[in-house]
């Protein structure tokens, strides 16, 4: 079993008390660090899609020296929030250690504690070559002998990965017996099932299907062998999404 996660666009360089590990792929992400130095800020602006003040950034992360720092403490978007890594414990670490995987446009895959600098670049990002194809040997390869993979990360991220037992986490409200997704509901409740996790030491789907939290149930009605539905003001009776 593994779990993987999305990065996120916001990211911090405060160092922390942390032992680091090295990147997996560094001959990989020294090819794409090589690459996007070659754009100037106009070539960033448009092919990110991004204001020129982050352009300007985002030039400085390829050109310019970071102090590496751990993957998880580096990444601050929404999932990365829920986690309450103050108060993690050895065997919490432990337990990060051998499940957890940030996927990652630049990095290919990452453990809790490599070492990072900034950068930005998503999957989607129209440049010169596709970047799923670009890491699709290092990911099989990594993933190939798992049992199955937990997904708790975007579409955009899973898509790197070709494994025949992917179980997607899917999480949705009931709104006057409507399902929706609240795209921000989804970024929280996908890091606080992950802080749960950790937690827990969850390591068997029996596990996970039991775990809940601000009012989210497993829904076996609505769930698949691929797609595990949580739902929040559920009822007991709707169809497959």
């Amino acid at each position: 079993m593994k779990i993987i996660i999305a990065p996120a666009k916001v990211m911090k360089t405060k160092q922390v008390n942390i032992e680091t590990t090295d990147i997996l792929f560094k001959d990989k992400t020294t090819q794409l660090h090589n690459y996007l130095m070659k754009f100037n800020l106009d070539q960033l602006h448009d092919i990110m899609k991004i204001s020129f003040k982050m352009a300007d950034t985002v030039y400085s992360y390829f050109h310019n020296e970071y102090t590496a720092v751990p993957a998880l403490y580096c990444y601050q978007g929404t999932v990365f929030k829920q986690l309450s890594l103050k108060d993690y414990d050895a065997d919490d670490f432990v337990y990060l250690e051998q499940y957890l995987n940030i996927l990652s446009a630049y990095y290919g895959i990452l453990k809790y504690n490599s070492a990072i600098t900034p950068y930005r670049l998503d999957m989607i990002m129209k440049i010169d070559f596709n970047l799923y194809q670009f890491w699709q040997d290092e990911i099989d390869n990594y993933f190939k002998n798992e049992d199955y993979i937990i997904s708790l990360a975007s579409k955009e991220f899973t898509k790197m990965l070709s494994h025949p037992h992917i179980i997607n986490i899917d999480f949705v409200e009931d709104k006057a017996g409507k399902m929706v997704r609240n795209s921000m509901y989804v970024k929280q409740a996908r890091g606080k099932m992950l802080d749960l996790m950790v937690k827990n030491k969850i390591s068997d789907l029996d596990s996970l299907k039991r775990l809940t939290f601000d009012g989210y149930i497993y829904h076996e009605e609505l769930s698949t062998d691929d797609n595990y539905v949580y739902i929040r003001n559920g009822k007991q009776t709707y169809k497959k999404l």
